[in-house]
């Protein structure tokens, strides 16, 4: 009995190691390659790649999803997902206080032009004057005598 039992517990430890050796072979070179995976996605963060940094970082999960990178590029992946969250409200933030800084020169300008508008002309050089103009003097001319033409000779008269 005591070998039957001896033979049984062999057995099971023989095969729980058969198994831990399995996984080791097959998991370890996954480990590594997505760690490798992971690596390269952070790098394309650093550099500001973060269109291809969101695709390695799906591949990772997608491909060796019980691996610690892959937990790793999940939470790379939220992070990635909340920066770029931050990013556009700053730029909506900006783009709208340039928004309502645009539209008070706006207001600003339509004032301006309906003020011109309805302002009365402004004075001319004409009616600047406080007098209005004098009429001018009549020129005394004298006639002068025109004298009468002398009459041309005409053809002598036969006789």
């Amino acid at each position: 009995m005591k070998i039957r039992l001896l033979f049984y517990l062999t057995a099971f430890v023989s095969a729980a190691l058969g198994a831990i050796v399995v996984y080791l072979a097959f998991s370890v070179p996954n480990d590594l390659r997505a760690d490798a995976m992971l690596k390269t996605a952070r790098q394309q963060m650093t550099d500001g790649n973060n269109d291809e940094a969101r695709e390695s970082l799906s591949r990772i999960v997608q491909q060796y999803p019980r691996t610690d990178a892959a937990a790793a590029a999940t939470v790379a992946l939220a992070s990635l997902g909340k920066k770029e969250r931050d990013d556009l409200a700053r730029a909506v933030s900006f783009l709208r206080t340039q928004n309502e800084r645009q539209s008070r020169q706006i207001a600003d300008l339509e004032k301006s032009v309906t003020a011109i508008r309805t302002a009365p002309p402004p004075p001319s050089a004409a009616t600047v004057t406080a007098s209005p103009p004098k009429p001018a003097a009549k020129k005394v001319t004298t006639k002068k005598k025109t004298t009468p033409k002398k009459k041309t000779p005409s053809k002598k008269r036969r006789r």
